[in-house]
């Protein structure tokens, strides 16, 4: 990306706690009996996806990373028959006690409607439902559902090309504009097929980043009717945009 461009701080909205915490909900998995191998594998894809959006990702995430390779290769290696059976700690004990933390501080902060970085991404009851949705009961979306969401997008679409912004292709803040006359024309949009129509890779990277530049600056919100629904895109209700300090 160039320079003069937008870069999206992954840890503006979430951290490797809430990675870990979305795979073990759409694993449907015990947070206490972690699938080690299978979520770290799907954690390095999670990686490897915000590099290639560009997203700007903080060492935090890289520690966790290695954290998930070295508990792999613990529980990978045979038990020391030297030390007896009820010495020898479970090597997920740790992470698994670091989640059940943050899960139930998280849950906390969010019943207190305390969070405002975080929350910025998450739609809330305070007036900023659209007045097309009024009266019906919307549930958050957060960080990793969107990139999940664009994720299967560009599966599905196949293009296997790895491409990163460049001055000379699309400029995100041009996205940003175009988004935001699109939701002044008329109601909320679909988020997968406002990207889908777009002809190209690249303009639906841009216009995904745009997504998420938008919803840091508190311009939209971000809402499914049901759990794994569709995302759906409206201007706040609430709220002028934030500028930047």
């Amino acid at each position: 990306m160039s320079d003069d461009g937008l870069r999206v701080h992954v840890a503006a909205f979430e951290g490797p706690l809430d990675l870990l915490l979305h795979l073990v909900r759409v694993n449907e998995v015990d947070i206490t009996n972690i699938p080690i191998v299978e979520i770290a594998a799907q954690y390095d894809t999670y990686l490897a996806m915000m590099r290639e959006l560009d997203l700007e990702v903080a060492g935090e995430y890289l520690v966790m990373a290695a954290t998930l390779v070295h508990i792999k290769s613990r529980l990978l290696l045979p038990p020391d028959p030297t030390l007896p059976e009820e010495a020898t700690e479970d090597p997920r004990a740790e992470l698994t006690r670091q989640l059940l933390e943050y899960q139930q501080l998280k849950q906390a902060t969010e019943n207190l409607q305390a969070i405002d970085s975080v929350r910025s991404l998450i739609w809330t009851k305070g007036g900023s439902v659209p007045a097309e949705f009024e009266g019906e009961e919307l549930l958050s979306v957060e960080l990793f559902d969107v990139i999940a969401a664009f994720k299967k997008l560009l599966d599905r679409l196949g293009d296997d090309v790895k491409l990163h912004l460049r001055r000379d292709d699309v400029s995100v803040a041009d996205k940003i504009a175009w988004l935001a006359d699109l939701l002044r024309e008329g109601t909320s949009l679909d988020f997968i097929e406002t990207i889908a129509a777009l002809p190209s890779r690249i303009e639906r990277i841009a216009t995904f980043l745009a997504v998420l530049e938008m919803v840091r600056l508190q311009m939209i919100v971000l809402f499914q009717r049901a759990a794994y629904g569709d995302i759906r895109i409206a201007l706040r209700q609430d709220a002028a945009p934030r500028e930047e300090t």
